[in-house]
This record gives structure tokens, C-alpha cells and sequence, in this order.
């Protein structure tokens, strides 16, 4: 646990670096009676907290697809093709890190995914081209038209890495790969069935700061 904290932390640092600016104050005070000299440090936040949205494209996928009814595997399938899949995400950028509300939309072979995350998005250097990493958790609904399953609800998350440009303080782009996953529970027929997939996804992005 000790090396996960502390693993953490020093993750995390960039965005410490990005959200604040230290101000070395030194305050000299001398002590006539033991010669003895005090020093006081300040630090001052200067985070600036801007809006943005953006709209993201994915351009293919590598997914593995498990499917299960009353325990038992029905299909265990993986595939690699172009995805349709399309998001928008609205949120808050501080110095950089941005943290938002992502929607997205899939469709794929009389399958449909729906999800809503939240992303947190974490850049290392601040210059026009940065390396970031983002982490993500939601929930998603899931609709297969041969099963008459209608938006069933189910859990999904992702983690991934990817290179950001800035063309102004405004504009950008986002080349990313992603790993994500989602997995549904749900009743069909009278028998309970899972459903669960995972894999990575080229995505990209273009977004405005305002």
C-alpha cells in the first residue's frame, strides 16, 4: 500500500508543478540577543481554471467480446476493425489537467454502446506538444437488437496515454491509445446473461479552452 501511495504522489507531481507558482519570500529578522536569524517562506496558488469542449473520434478498435448465459460461455470473440465510435467532452482545465464529463457512442454489428464518463486527464510538460495520460469511470447502456435488450446498465472505465498540441491558448488536438472495458449483467429470456468487453482503441480529439 506504502508503494502504491507513494506511487501515486510522485505521478501526480506535474500537476502540482502546472497548478502552482512558488514565491520565495525571505523575511531576515536579526536577534541582537543571540544573533539568531529567522527566515519565513510563502507559497501563493495561481491555478488557472478555464472551461473547454471537445469531440473525439475513434478510428479503430481491437476488442474481445465475452458473452455468458446462467454461468455457462456462449461466445468468447475477438476483433479488430474500424469503430464508429464518437465522443464530446465538456469539462473544467486547470493549468492543463483537465477534468470532464465524456459521453460517448458506439455501434457495431446490431450492438449499441452508450457510455457517460468522468476523465481526468494529466499533461507532463507544459509546451505545445505534451505527453498525457488520462484515467476514466462511468457507466454505460448497452442495446442488442437480435436479444430485444433495451439500454441495460453495466459499469465501464479506461486508462490510456496519448500526445496533445496546442496550435494556440485556445485550440488543440489529441492522438491517444486507450484501454477500456465494460461489463453488463442483466436478465433475457428468464436467464441471466453477462456481457463483457475490453480491448484498445486509436482515438483523437480536438478541443477549445474559452
Amino acid at each position: 500500500m506504502k508503494k502504491i501511495i507513494c506511487t501515486t504522489l510522485y505521478l501526480l507531481l506535474p500537476c502540482y508543478a502546472f497548478a502552482t507558482d512558488a514565491i520565495d519570500t525571505t523575511d531576515l529578522t536579526d536577534d541582537s540577543s543571540g544573533g539568531l536569524y529567522t527566515y519565513h517562506y510563502s507559497y501563493e496558488l495561481n491555478i488557472d481554471k478555464r472551461f473547454f469542449i471537445e469531440y473525439g473520434v475513434s478510428i479503430f478498435s481491437s476488442v474481445g467480446t465475452k458473452e455468458k448465459l446462467d454461468g455457462e460461455t456462449l461466445s468468447d470473440v475477438d476483433t479488430t476493425s474500424i469503430n464508429t465510435g464518437t465522443s464530446l467532452s465538456i469539462g473544467a482545465d486547470f493549468n492543463g489537467i483537465q477534468l470532464a464529463f465524456t459521453p460517448s457512442y458506439s455501434y457495431q454489428e446490431e450492438t449499441s454502446l452508450f457510455d457517460m464518463k468522468i476523465k481526468l486527464d494529466v499533461p507532463f510538460l507544459d509546451t505545445k506538444l505534451q505527453p498525457y495520460v488520462s484515467l476514466s469511470a462511468g457507466i454505460g447502456f448497452i442495446s442488442i437488437d437480435s436479444l430485444d435488450v433495451d439500454n441495460e446498465i453495466g459499469f465501464s472505465y479506461g486508462i490510456g496515454a496519448g500526445i496533445k498540441y496546442s496550435f494556440n491558448d485556445n485550440t488543440y488536438v489529441k492522438v491517444g491509445l486507450e484501454y477500456a472495458s465494460t461489463s453488463f449483467d442483466f436478465v433475457v429470456y428468464g436467464y441471466g446473461a453477462n456481457i463483457s468487453e475490453s480491448g484498445f482503441g486509436l482515438t483523437t480529439g480536438l478541443g477549445y479552452r474559452f
